[in-house]
């Protein structure tokens, strides 16, 4: 009934009145977080879901809830319902279609990612039909379609030869549908962390001889980027700045994936030199939004924020942008070319300065993303004197 309720008022109303409709319905206790989760955190409360039930009630009292949008409210209580319906062990097939994992294209999603290999013969020595669990028939079949398609684009790249070495434990820990390719299981995660990867092994902080490298990431969704980048360098200490849910994932998965490192999470902390000290007794450290503004003084070398700026409201993104001119010094990102934060007023488009890049900060570059074709992937030197 709420669905056909939608239709017949986006039909009906007109444009700008239906925008604010959206905004404003949104914002109802029916799809406000902070009351769902007051609602149904009991539910969590058992020992297999200690890690969200005790990181998330920590976030809802917390500065950075009001950091999230509307999309964001309304996408996390369709991440926990799907949790108890199906569990976490499910989780690689349901939530994570809310991150990067694509069950659909068009031409402007797979333009150049195509290009790049329409004169690529292709031997089909693998199960491309198969059937993944929770996909529909169409769904499994565009996944293995666009797993093909990425596939043959990383062959073109160097970091393609580092495949093998991503281990199974996490990048297969939730059920992920993969195919088995030339005796490796791939998955769209692997392929699309080492994309990544090849652009930002050669970033200017990162191909260094720096010993000691300090990273953060924000949204780093699943931590797929962020394992792809310790598993192939142990002179790293590295800061996970997100929201649940995709913050719980990427701890539980870090330290699936990375037993031996020391793992921590500091939503207690408050003071800027004792959080700052922590994360250096750390391998891996996770931290909420509003607690970036304590790090100061170019701590990091960079900072990595993947297919995330894009959905948060501009007045959030400002915050983000301006915490980095503090403490990092250099920011790369990967954005729509152009899109909108669906609830919200908030339209993207890099090219007419919607992200309010900060005027003092230099230009790196900024490239046609491999895939999705319609991303810009871009890099700042932050600090600019």
């Amino acid at each position: 009934m709420k669905k056909y309720l939608k239709t017949i008022l986006k039909a009906s109303l007109p444009p700008l009145i239906f925008k604010l409709y959206n905004y404003v319905y949104y914002k109802f206790p029916i799809n406000n977080f902070k009351i769902y989760w007051n609602k149904n955190s009991y539910k969590f409360n058992d020992l297999d879901n200690s890690d969200i039930f005790n990181i998330t009630n920590q976030f809802v009292k917390s500065k950075s809830y009001k950091m999230v949008s509307n999309y964001w409210n309304y996408l996390n209580i369709k991440n926990y319902n799907s949790i108890l319906k199906k569990g976490i062990k499910n989780y690689s097939t349901t939530i994570t279609t809310n991150y990067f994992t694509f069950l659909s294209y068009d031409d402007a999603l797979i333009k150049k990612t195509l290009d790049n290999i329409r004169n690529v013969k292709v031997n089909l020595n693998f199960n491309f039909f198969k059937i993944h669990d929770n996909f529909t028939y169409q769904e499994s079949l565009n996944y293995n379609i666009i797993l093909l398609i990425l596939y043959e684009n990383l062959k073109k790249i160097e970091t393609f030869n580092l495949l093998k070495k991503l281990n199974d434990r996490a990048y297969l820990g939730y059920n992920d549908p993969f195919l088995l390719i030339d005796n490796i299981k791939v998955t769209h995660d692997k392929l699309n962390s080492l994309i990544d990867y090849n652009i930002i092994k050669n970033l200017p902080s990162f191909n260094n001889n720096k010993k000691d490298k300090k990273i953060l990431e924000i949204g780093a969704g699943s931590a797929r980027t962020s394992e792809a980048i310790l598993t192939f360098n142990d002179n790293i200490n590295y800061v996970i700045c997100d929201i649940p849910f995709a913050i719980i994932i990427a701890y539980k998965r870090l330290k699936k994936a990375f037993p031996d490192k020391k793992i921590s999470i500091l939503f207690d902390e408050v003071d800027h030199e004792y959080l700052k000290n922590k994360i250096l007794e750390n391998d891996i450290s996770f931290i909420f939004p509003h607690q970036l503004s304590l790090i100061k003084n170019n701590f990091f070398d960079f900072a990595l924020a993947i297919d995330c700026l894009h959905e948060m409201d501009k007045k959030t993104v400002s915050q983000y942008l301006k915490s980095i001119s503090s403490n990092s010094s250099y920011l790369y990102f990967s954005v729509w070319k152009n899109t909108f934060v669906p609830f919200s007023f908030n339209k993207y488009n890099f090219d007419k300065n919607d992200y309010k890049i900060p005027k003092n900060w230099e230009l790196i570059f900024k490239k046609n993303a491999v895939f999705p074709s319609n991303y810009w992937n871009i890099c700042y030197k932050t600090n600019i004197k």
